[in-house]
């Protein structure tokens, strides 16, 4: 059975990313073959993991922990949000050059430009080799944005600003909390992205968010026997 490794900016990204894929390989016993990398899963507490931040992202992907993961992994998914993408050393505009703004598919691709860019400088050869074993989930602009076709049926379900916000209103209603983004216990997420573990539900989402659909769409080349 295949295993996953999780790149990512913060735990409470890894949770939402292993509910997605329980939900679209229907396997309740996934959760046993996926790995958190970075951050990595080592408190006793979830709910105390620090939040891992995109440059930790980055650091890991130039280091000689990548190619170690691809070695124990059959695949990597490597989460980033874009929402501080034209900050330095991330250094990925969001316009193009006659000052444009990029389509959401245009900008995930510029990043997946600036990952892969990466990979030839610091892995080279060892990146050609391992390269078809890497997925990536671009969140534009924010992770939080997947969350949104779970509890919005209007155009609100698809939009890629402001997703906290419009998401409190629909969160609090249901369980009673609000998301707040400098604290994000992995409990809480665990909770507000559950349902994406029935395939009916990925299917129903599928279409609703631009970054969710490219990430859905990479799964597909996965194989998992």
């Amino acid at each position: 059975m295949k295993t996953f490794g999780i790149i990512s900016e913060g735990p409470s990204d890894q949770i939402i990313i292993e509910n997605i894929l329980v939900g679209y390989f229907n396997d309740m016993d996934l959760p046993k073959r996926i790995r958190y990398l970075q951050p990595l899963n080592d408190a006793t507490d979830n709910d105390t993991r620090k939040h891992g931040g995109w440059m930790n992202v980055f650091e890991y992907c130039q280091s000689d922990y990548l190619i170690e993961a691809l070695e124990q992994n059959d695949y990597l998914i490597i989460q980033i949000d874009t929402d501080r993408c034209e900050e330095q050393h991330y250094d990925v505009s969001r316009r193009k050059d006659n000052g444009d703004i990029l389509a959401p598919e245009e900008l995930i691709r510029k990043v997946i430009e600036k990952f892969e860019s990466l990979f030839a400088a610091y892995h080279n050869d060892k990146y050609n080799l391992l390269k078809n074993r890497l997925l990536f989930a671009i969140c534009v602009e924010e992770m939080e944005c997947w969350l949104l076709p779970l509890y919005h049926d209007d155009k609100t379900k698809s939009a890629t600003n402001n997703c906290i916000h419009k998401l409190n209103p629909k969160i609090n209603e249901k369980f009673g909390k609000f998301i707040d983004k400098n604290n994000k216990p992995v409990s809480y997420y665990d909770k507000f992205s559950r349902l994406f573990i029935k395939k009916k539900t990925i299917e129903k989402v599928y279409d609703h968010n631009i970054s969710l659909k490219i990430f859905l769409d990479g799964l597909g080349k996965v194989e998992m026997n």
